[in-house]
């Protein structure tokens, strides 16, 4: 046994997490930083949609954390008794942006000057989000289009419900207008969204924390929506039912800690006592 603030942490012990997949690269390095003050004991990661997971959590995914891009998921494990009760904690407050490729920069078409106006030029037929059925970063890109009057809603439906795109529940004509073509280009989550961003589509509503991994900041160049323009991604975590062990809890606990902190903030997340807009 290793005995660490009071916790008798197993050898060998994992902690197995599944997380939002803008986590990808802060929670990386904050599992490194853990292991390396925490011997014998591993982080397992798995990454997805927050909704994905959500549902396979129900169907019983082996997990011991959910870390999920907001804050209805953990809460709705709680409620259903699939968590344990008082651990649903904000840990950040995610960002999106409007990333767009070096490419279109190029031909003038700058996200840091356009800002969503970027979307209007003909130039632009495709832009890449994750699915609002189960992303929250998703649907905080259908609020944001709707925020400055690029979409507007004609039947109101629940984020899970809309299972046949966009277009079917929004007036999208003022996307299209002077363009040949328009069609939003779905990722199965934030990753896959801005991984389509970087390969095909040029532009994309994707996460801060994605947009500043090497691979983005080497291919292009985004504008950071305010807070205040899309729904607000209180990015929550929990201890699933049954797994609060010394390991567990001592890797939930570290997530608090300056050192995770200080690794969060490098991928653009604010933190919950930061002062927000």
């Amino acid at each position: 046994m290793v005995w660490l603030l009071g916790f008798a942490l197993a050898q060998g012990d994992t902690v197995r997490v599944v997380a939002a997949s803008d986590l990808q690269f802060a929670l990386s390095q904050i599992a490194r930083s853990f292991e390396q003050q925490n011997p014998g004991v591993r982080v397992s990661l798995s990454f997805g949609s927050s909704g994905k997971l959500y549902t396979q959590l129900q169907q019983g995914l082996p997990a011991d954390i959910f870390f999920s891009a907001d804050e209805a998921f953990p809460l709705l494990l709680e409620q259903a008794g699939l968590a344990e009760p008082q651990t649903a904690r904000t840990y950040a407050v995610g960002r999106l942006v409007i990333w767009a490729s070096h490419s279109l920069v190029r031909q003038g078409l700058d996200p840091r000057v356009l800002g969503p106006r970027i979307l209007l030029d003909p130039r632009v037929t495709q832009v890449a989000l994750a699915n609002p059925v189960h992303a929250p970063y998703g649907r905080a890109a259908v609020s944001l289009l709707e925020r400055f009057g690029l979409l507007r809603p004609t039947r109101p439906v629940r984020w899970e419900e809309m299972t046949a795109g966009i277009p079917a529940y929004y007036d999208i004509s003022i996307l299209r207008r002077g363009k040949p073509r328009f069609e939003f280009v779905y990722g199965e989550s934030i990753a896959q969204a801005a991984q389509m961003a970087l390969s095909s589509t040029n532009l994309g509503l994707i996460a801060l924390a994605l947009a500043k991994s090497p691979a983005m900041a080497q291919g292009g160049v985004f504008w950071l929506a305010p807070l205040s323009s899309h729904l607000r991604l209180n990015q929550t975590y929990v201890i699933l039912r049954g797994q609060d062990r010394p390991a567990v809890r001592r890797f939930y606990d570290y997530i608090a800690t300056p050192q995770a902190h200080q690794l969060l903030r490098q991928y653009g997340f604010l933190l919950p006592g930061d002062r927000l807009e």
